[in-house]
This record gives C-alpha cells, structure tokens and sequence, in this order.
C-alpha cells in the first residue's frame, strides 16, 4: 500500500461518518451519483487518494483542477436511522487499474478506521438482464453485517442472492465480513454499452428513503444525473489521446 497515499489538505474529525465510495462500474452508475450527492448537498473537497498507478489526468470541476480520485465532506444527518453526523464522498471518474484494487481496497478500509468512519455504502451498476425498455431499473443489494442485511430488508430492497461483485467494492465487502465491519453495497441495473442516468436516478431515489436526513430532492434528479453523465462522457473522450490504455475487469453480477 505503499504506493498508495490519502491527502488530506487540512486534518478534518470525521468520526461518526457514514462514507460513500462511488468509482465508475457499470453504465457508470457510481460515477453519475457520487457527483450529484457531491453537488445537490455542496460537499467540499477534503482530500485525494494519490498513486502513481493512477490515469495521468487532472478533472476540472468549476474551473477548479482536482486529482482522478477525490474526497469531498459536509456536515450532515445521515446513515440508518440518522445516526451518523457528517457525510463523506470518495470518488473518482476512472477504473483504477487492475492491480491496485486490492491495496485500494484496504487503504480506504485502514483510513476509515483511522478517521472513527461509522458505515460504509458503495454505489454499484449491474448489467441489466433482458429489455429494460420502459421499465425502472431494479435495485438489489448486499451487507457485510446482520445489521446491513436488516437495513436491506427495512426498505425493502432486494438482496443478491447468488453472484460476484468486483473491484474495489468487492474488496470492501469481503473485509466488511472478516472485520465485522458495517459495509452496505446498492446495485442498480444498468445498460452496459453507456453510462446511464436513469438507472442513477433509480438508485439516488432508493439511497434517499434510506436516508431522509439527507434529502436528496428528486425533482431536479433525473435531469442533473443526465447532465453529469454528459460531463463525465467529455472526461473520459478528452483524456483519451494522452492516457494509457487500462486493464478491464469483470462487470458485477447478481442474482
């Protein structure tokens, strides 16, 4: 993990946090949401997740230069049942490369540790399966802990029965378990061939019943998903001709 190092501009408490870990999977679901949590509840840039593994390419939000993997905070009523006091946001709009995910994994796992972080959600995609053609985009999930499982059942949210969950999201479940640590993974169903807003707002507005405290207002939502969708489709065609090809990995399965 040494090639791994979490910068944080100021020291910041972030004990009792719940922490959102969107990096982009399928129909770049995470992607898309962690952008309009960061913007719909003007979180503030904290920190970065540096690695020389990293894509070479600076991400211009607002005329402000940031780092590919970014970590935004705020003060906010969030987590199960209100009982967390800020939210934090890591995000990025770039696969990490195959071979770090693994020490990414654990290094975000070791530095919500060290910063007292409450709950882990990651934001998944999965590929939908059969025509998704006017229909609303189904959302499943899965917890590391009896708790997570419970919250699951709570919202009535369907929970993977059968599968595999890749990158790093994987990684923070299956530690979840070994550690006994409170990780909640949400999936929602997404065309595989193009980053999809809809499925988004499908799952925002689930994350939203979840967590009323937060209030993420669903009016605006489908639009805005729609729009930062477009802004990370210009990210990813302008890093293209100076950035080096990545290794793919799987794409997430359920059941």
């Amino acid at each position: 993990m040494e090639d791994i190092k979490i910068f944080e501009y100021k020291e910041i408490d972030l004990s009792n946090s719940m922490l959102v870990v969107a990096f982009p999977t399928v129909g770049l679901i995470s992607s898309i949401a962690g952008n309009f949590i960061v913007k719909s509840l003007k979180l503030k840039e904290i920190g970065a997740i540096l690695s020389k593994h990293f894509m070479p390419v600076t991400v211009i939000h607002n005329s402000n230069p940031s780092p590919p993997v970014r970590i935004y905070a705020g003060k906010k009523t969030c987590g199960p049942d209100g009982n967390c006091e800020q939210l934090v946001v890591i995000i990025s709009e770039f696969m990490p490369p195959l071979e770090i995910i693994k020490p990414l994994g654990d290094k975000i796992l070791e530095w919500a540790d060290k910063k007292r972080i409450k709950t882990i959600v990651a934001l998944e995609g999965t590929n939908a399966l059969g025509e998704m053609k006017d229909k609303k985009p189904k959302i499943h999930g899965v917890g590391s802990t009896p708790e997570m499982n419970n919250l699951l059942k709570k919202y009535k949210i369907n929970k993977t029965k059968e599968g595999m969950i890749t990158g790093v999201t994987g990684v923070l479940l299956y530690e979840g378990v070994i550690m006994n640590r409170d990780v909640l993974c949400l999936l929602a169903e997404a065309h595989v061939s193009y980053p999809d807003s809809r499925a988004t707002g499908s799952l925002l507005e689930k994350l939203d019943k979840m967590l009323p405290e937060i209030k993420i207002d669903p009016k605006p939502l489908y639009k805005e998903a729609e729009e930062i969708e477009n802004n990370i489709r210009n990210f990813m065609a302008q890093s293209k001709p100076t950035a080096p090809s990545l290794p793919t990995i799987p794409t997430q399965m359920y059941g």
